[in-house]
């Protein structure tokens, strides 16, 4: 079922585009809009602006641009459909019905809610059953009850083969969905299905908007299954994608402008349980370029914190390349032999943990000491291979004022000359060019008739009165030649025509499935042309170039026809003619189109 437009517009008003954005992203006011690092691209100066008013954003760097909609589609990977019921519900707006022909997002809609009926089964489970107890005792001695296990919503699952099947199918849950939701496994004898988590802690991994997309258990049973097993990769569930934490800490991770990166569920739960509300964890898996990206929407700066064993030692290693090259800030710091932050947390103290951070070290400094014991004692081989082991990960830092940084810093500690380590370093790519305006990067237009179509468009959608009655009398979507533009015009055209406006925030509803559009929309409506800019002529230079370049067009097809008439002996008399009208109408465009202007203005 097509949803209606009004439907739309009363979601988009009743949702703050800039509330909504600040959960991925951290802003801060400039001027009338807001101002952040970019989440679709990596960079150093935020050039990703947030319009409360006119609810839209833009992206000066890398162009990504549109409403709260077109946001939440491209940070999540989300379908229309779905984004518009979710804020229609956070809005308590009730939508029409989908028909049976929206499948996909009818899935989508039940993978999420059999999640959130498992979450929500294995939590009253976990309080409210004979055996919950029992784990509730074992919590306890791991030094977690009460707010705790609430706020990371941790639950049971029962031992028996088909308790969450069971509970399910009463409310209506199909084992067709259960199974594509990892939750149920099918018997390979073709008798049914049973339950996946049995006896088992549950963690619910939550996205960064709150929605449980899968589950980690951990084995309460002292033999037999593997001690943690997660959900499988679903539609809704990408480990890859996902940091375990990240919903319940990112406010902390703002507020303190910096995160902790640990591997296990337990470990995150403790450092929240004693302060520490800015931690997220990959959940025991090796860290990847989307979890750090993920991670880089809300903070530059990071401090990987790792067993002070031989895996944990791998473990940074591996995590330090990948955080380096999505342009976070990374520091490492090391626990005591034998602890992680789990036990330290449980077993000591708050202050025990604040010592570690306090003595985390640079990538520099942690390298160098696990290459060379002393430096001071470090022979010239030693020394050149340890300089080369930091150059390769040096190499990977995007900002080059960073990457000179800590060649300087590599040069002092390993008394190796600047510029012999300069050379070494691979060369950085050469960065596109681009205009600067108001200290944010902005793509430079490359066609002159381009140029002209986008600043009709401009002044349609910022300064329409009275200019739109003028455009529309002498430009015809036809009379654009970028293909992107007419569409635009066309449907600026018709909104105009239908209600006497053109809303930029409706305008981009109409452009949900054109990303390309979408992104000339916000970067136009961005746009600041300044107060001393003469609207008038700058609107009459811009459909000056169009008409010019329709004219001009028709003139050179005009010579072509003219010269193979002529080679096959044919009379030309009528396109003389014609050559000649078109000439003269090219030498009066400015004065008709002006013509026309006077007329309007004095309506």
């Amino acid at each position: 079922m097509r949803i209606p437009e009004e439907k739309i517009q009363e979601i988009r008003e009743a949702t703050d585009i800039h509330e909504v954005i600040s959960q991925y992203v951290s802003l801060k006011k400039r001027g009338k809009s807001y101002l952040g690092l970019c989440p679709f691209h990596q960079e150093k100066t935020p050039s990703f602006s947030v319009d409360p008013v006119r609810g839209f954003y833009h992206c000066f760097g890398c162009g990504a641009g549109g409403n709260v909609f077109t946001f939440l589609m491209q940070i999540e990977r989300r379908g229309f459909p779905e984004v518009l019921k979710d804020l229609a519900d956070k809005a308590g707006i009730t939508l029409p019905r989908y028909e049976d022909s929206d499948d996909q997002l009818k899935e989508t809609e039940a993978l999420y809610l059999a999640n959130q009926f498992a979450s929500e089964f294995f939590h009253h489970q976990l309080f409210e059953t004979p055996e919950g107890k029992k784990t509730q005792a074992y919590l306890k001695r791991r030094g977690f009850e009460g707010e705790i296990l609430k706020t990371f919503m941790i639950g049971y699952a029962p031992s028996q083969w088909d308790g969450l099947l069971k509970a399910a199918g009463k409310k209506g849950y199909s084992e067709k969905i259960l199974l594509k939701a990892g939750l149920a496994i099918a018997r390979k004898d073709g008798s049914g299905c049973y339950d996946r988590f049995r006896t088992r802690l549950i963690f619910p991994i939550l996205n960064v908007s709150g929605r449980v997309t899968g589950f980690g258990g951990r084995n309460l049973k002292k033999e037999g299954s593997p001690k943690y097993l997660n959900s499988p990769e679903t539609p809704i569930y990408q480990k890859s994608r996902l940091l375990y934490g990240l919903y319940q800490s990112k406010n902390g991770i703002r507020k303190n402008d910096k995160a902790l990166l640990v591997e296990g569920y337990t470990d995150l739960m403790q450092l929240h349980k004693h302060g520490f509300d800015y931690g997220v964890a990959t959940s025991g898996t090796a860290l990847t370029m989307d979890q750090a990206k993920l991670l880089a929407r809300y903070t530059k700066n990071v401090t990987l914190v790792y067993d002070g064993d031989s895996a944990g030692f791998a473990a940074a290693f591996r995590g330090l390349d990948i955080l380096i090259s999505a342009g976070l800030r990374v520091r490492i710091a090391v626990l005591p032999g034998g602890w992680d932050p789990d036990s330290l947390l449980l077993k000591k103290d708050r202050a025990a943990m604040e010592a570690v951070l306090e003595d985390s070290k640079s990538f520099v400094d942690f390298e160098l000491a696990l290459i060379l014991k002393d430096i001071r004692a470090g022979t010239p081989q030693e020394k050149a291979s340890a300089a080369h082991t930091l150059l390769e990960t040096i190499s990977k830092i995007p900002d080059p004022l960073e990457r000179n940084l800590f060649i300087k810093d590599v040069s002092e500690k390993l008394e190796i000359d600047e510029n012999l380590l300069n050379r070494q370093l691979k060369s950085p790519p050469r960065s596109s060019t681009r205009t600067e305006s108001a200290g944010i990067r902005v793509e430079p237009i490359t066609s002159a008739i381009q140029a002209a179509e986008e600043g009709l468009l401009f002044i349609l959608l910022t300064e329409p009165d009275p200019w739109s009655k003028w455009i529309f009398e002498m430009i015809d979507p036809e009379d654009f030649y970028t293909s992107q533009n007419q569409k635009i015009l066309e449907a600026i055209k018709a909104l105009y025509l239908k209600s006497g406006q053109v809303k930029a925030d409706i305008l981009m509803d109409r452009f949900i499935e054109n990303p390309g559009a979408e992104k000339v929309l916000s970067r136009l409506i961005a746009m600041d042309m300044g107060d001393d800019v003469d609207l008038h002529q700058f609107c009459l230079d811009c459909m000056v170039s169009l008409k010019m370049k329709k004219v001009q067009d028709d003139i050179h097809r005009l010579q072509v026809k003219i010269r193979e008439e002529q080679k096959a002996g044919r009379p030309v008399q009528s396109l003389n003619k014609q050559y000649v009208r078109d000439q003269r109408k090219l030498k009066n465009i400015r004065q008709e189109l002006n013509e026309t202007w006077k007329k309007i203005v004095d309506i």
